[in-house]
């Protein structure tokens, strides 16, 4: 078995380039090859054996993110990923018992701060109750050991520590040597079992600061939370990520531990370990570590449904800057069976030096300096969007890019794609999967995310016969039925001299 998966994922590399037939067998084998079990709490562990080298990779895949949000507390799934290695009762502290008492004092001072300014109180009034927060914070940081989490893991040779959030879920991932797995189990088990949210109003304000950067100081930011904001007007897929403003100066750590408890539950969660590692000890360490993690019920779906668009939307910048044009097309969730045609479609469209879109605007026209395109914005897990964006070059105009754009859209749905360029795109499709599967941290995150966002990690390995199954009728059928003027929103950066406003 442990020479198998290699062997398979093999094949399957032939397969994708075209060098033999797909037996089915071989596809079977390779599902053998990979070990799955659940905890009776709900917690379900996906194993994948590759003893190349003496090490495995880790990732973890929580069922929560922006989405999941409401008014109030948008940017609060995103917190976490700040929180994540903070450390627990036991790690990252000097004292907890004292350390809580601290931060239950921090909590007091941040929630007069905000009352002072939610009364109007005057600025003096206002400083003194921030000071006052401040003070609390500094008695409650001597009770932290600083980073203590990552540093256990650099210690023994982990690589990689990381978090993001997204949409749909937040993720966490790391190496570590295959000789530490029960560090793994230790460390993992209690950073989910009993997470401590210390400096959390520090993070926040780390959070606020991301905020003006990538978004208030910058006209993409800008530009594409409102086309966001436009293409959604129901499903919370239109709330930033990072989070509002005003909603990011006012949830509290309390706000976060209620999350917590809500989504972060042992079945809300998914976790794959790839790499030089024995299924039945993980299975063994997984029992003892993760199983007192008590069960609670799994939170509902979102319950929104966005309602069909039926004109086309438009938002419009004027910046100083760069001129820019997005375009997104509302398409089904990531488990329509029409998804590996989208991803063939975005290939065939706007994806390379070989795709329609950069000969006809980059190479052609020479009308834009870049074009690209992608499925899944902003998430997978519901309906979501077909992108195309195109940086216009000197001299030209996003509304003209956008009028190529339409043009090239029109010649497919008219059925003029390709055979040879249909079977290009599928050739790069399926090679970039084979690419992402030879990582174990790709595969990892592969099998992760297809149990959380498909529910089942088995349809991940199916992806390549999916995009062998698209043929040219599918993607007439896509053009037609989505790439439509009612269901299309259209962003654009005009660009605009600085002044030219206060002039008019």
């Amino acid at each position: 078995m442990r020479r198998a998966l290699l062997t398979s994922l093999l094949l399957l590399t032939m397969l994708v380039f075209g060098a033999i037939a797909a037996p089915a067998q071989d596809i079977a084998k390779l599902e053998k090859d990979i070990s799955t079990f659940t905890l009776d709490n709900g917690l379900k562990f996906i194993v994948v054996e590759r003893h190349d080298s003496p090490v495995f990779s880790y990732v973890s895949m929580c069922k929560v993110g922006s989405v999941n949000e409401v008014p109030g507390i948008t940017g609060l799934a995103h917190m976490f990923e700040h929180m994540a290695f903070k450390g627990t009762d036991v790690i990252g502290t000097k004292d907890y018992s004292k350390e809580k008492k601290a931060l239950d004092a921090v909590d007091e001072a941040q929630a007069a701060w905000w009352q002072t300014k939610l009364k109007g109180a005057s600025d003096e009034e206002i400083a003194k109750a921030k000071e006052a927060m401040q003070k609390a914070e500094e008695v409650a940081d001597e009770y932290v050991v600083k980073n203590e989490f990552g540093s256990i893991v650099e210690q023994a040779g982990g690589t990689g520590l990381n978090a993001s959030t997204a949409s749909d879920v937040t993720t966490y991932f790391y190496n570590l040597p295959s000789n530490k797995l029960q560090l793994w189990a230790y460390l993992e088990s209690q950073r989910y079992i009993h997470p401590v949210l210390r400096e959390f109003y520090k993070e926040r304000d780390v959070v606020e600061e991301e905020r003006r950067m990538r978004t208030e100081s910058s006209s993409f930011g800008r530009l594409l939370e409102e086309f966001i904001t436009t293409a959604y007007k129901a499903h919370p897929y239109g709330q930033p990520t990072v989070g509002h403003m005003s909603d990011l100066e006012a949830f509290t750590r309390k706000d976060a531990l209620k999350f917590h408890a809500k989504y972060y539950v042992p079945g809300n969660v998914v976790m794959c370990l790839v790499g030089d590692v024995d299924p039945k000890e993980v299975q063994s360490l997984a029992k003892k570590y993760f199983g007192p993690w008590k069960a609670a019920p799994v939170p509902e779906p979102v319950r929104t449904v966005e309602p069909p668009q039926i004109a086309e939307r438009t938002v419009t910048l004027k910046d100083p800057g760069q001129p820019l044009l997005v375009m997104g097309y509302h398409k089904p969730a990531a488990s329509s069976p029409d998804d590996a045609a989208f991803d063939v479609l975005t290939e065939v469209m706007a994806n390379g030096r070989s795709s329609r879109l950069y000969k006809k605007l980059v190479k052609e026209e020479q009308s834009a300096v870049s074009v690209g395109a992608f499925t899944g914005f902003p998430g997978q897990l519901y309906p979501g969007l077909f992108l195309t964006f195109a940086v216009p070059a000197k001299g030209f105009t996003a509304a003209q890019c956008e009028s190529s754009i339409l043009k090239e859209f029109d010649k497919a749905k008219s059925g003029d794609i390709t055979a040879e360029e249909l079977e290009g795109a599928k050739t790069r499709l399926k090679a970039n999967w084979i690419r992402q599967v030879r990582s174990d941290t790709g595969m990892a995150q592969t099998l992760c995310s297809a149990q959380v966002i498909l529910g089942d990690w088995q349809k991940a390995l199916s992806y390549p016969s999916e995009v062998d199954a698209v043929t040219l009728d599918d993607l007439q059928r896509l053009c037609k039925t989505y790439l439509i003027e009612k269901n299309l929103t259209v962003g654009t950066i005009v660009t605009e001299e600085k002044g030219a406003e206060d002039a008019s």
